[in-house]
């Protein structure tokens, strides 16, 4: 009988040849600010069915491979991928029953793109030709029951911009984000944690004693596009303000009100 593997020597696919992704290329830093600190939502799910096609990458281990080679010359455990192969053969139900009992892992930011993390990266690489090759026989290409998921969502216009700011005026604006929170709710079956982002900025454009401030994420990015507006130079009305306004513990700047 044929076993997967063979399969896999005899009949090279199209997208088999495409490079494993890198998870922690999803998490940009730039400028000192790392896109997992903006964060806000994350949503988990266990025993989910997903579609194999949908899954792109892991963290570390094969990433940068195509998915071919990390079966035919796997750069992290060769020992522990020809296991999960044999494993296969001998219960390929194992996928499509249940069993897998949330052994795969899977992360995304974007709810279509997947990738391994933190459990199940060889198991994610037997699943894809697994489904491949019933697809190929059946014509139907079949669903891998038994999956976690954590699909996570950050305040992208929050990140950029603070990373605007911090790229252009960070001699003068000093800027530092950290989540509070973490409230917990079971929404249709699935674990949502909420977080809110709290801005701390230091503003010393005015010259003296600078003025500071905490905001949250909508008032920080007012300020933000009020500021880069402007190009970091403060407007007439600022001044005036910055005159008026003697509390330092104030920015000055087009509030959302």
């Amino acid at each position: 009988m044929t076993t997967l593997l063979d399969d896999i020597l005899a009949t090279p696919q199209p997208w088999s040849q495409q490079p494993i992704a890198e998870w922690r290329d999803m998490f940009p830093a730039q400028h000192g600010a790392s896109l997992d600190d903006f964060v806000v939502r994350e949503c988990r799910r266990r025993d989910a069915h997903m579609d194999m096609r949908n899954v792109v990458g892991q963290t570390a281990h094969y990433a940068g491979q195509s998915w071919r080679d990390a079966v035919l010359e796997p750069q992290y455990r060769p020992g522990k991928m020809r296991d999960v192969f044999a494993r296969y053969e001998r219960n390929p139900g194992y996928y499509f029953n249940g069993e897998l009992d949330n052994g795969i892992l899977l992360g995304s930011i974007d709810g279509e793109h997947w990738y391994t993390d933190g459990g199940g990266n060889h198991r994610t690489v037997v699943a894809k030709f697994a489904c491949d090759r019933i697809a190929r026989r059946t014509g139907h290409y079949p669903l891998v029951r038994g999956v976690s998921t954590s699909h996570y969502q950050p305040d992208m216009q929050a990140w950029y911009l603070f990373c605007q700011l911090r790229q252009r005026h960070a001699d003068l604006i000093q800027l530092s984000v950290t989540r509070e929170g973490g409230e917990r709710t079971v929404v249709a079956g699935a674990m949502e944690i909420t977080w809110h982002l709290r801005f701390f900025v230091q503003d010393g454009r005015f010259g003296g004693i600078a003025r500071a401030e905490h905001l949250d994420a909508a008032r920080f990015c007012a300020y933000a596009r009020h500021v880069l507006a402007h190009g970091g130079k403060p407007s007439w009305r600022d001044r005036v303000l910055h005159r008026l306004v003697g509390d330092r513990d104030r920015l000055v700047y087009r509030s959302l009100a």
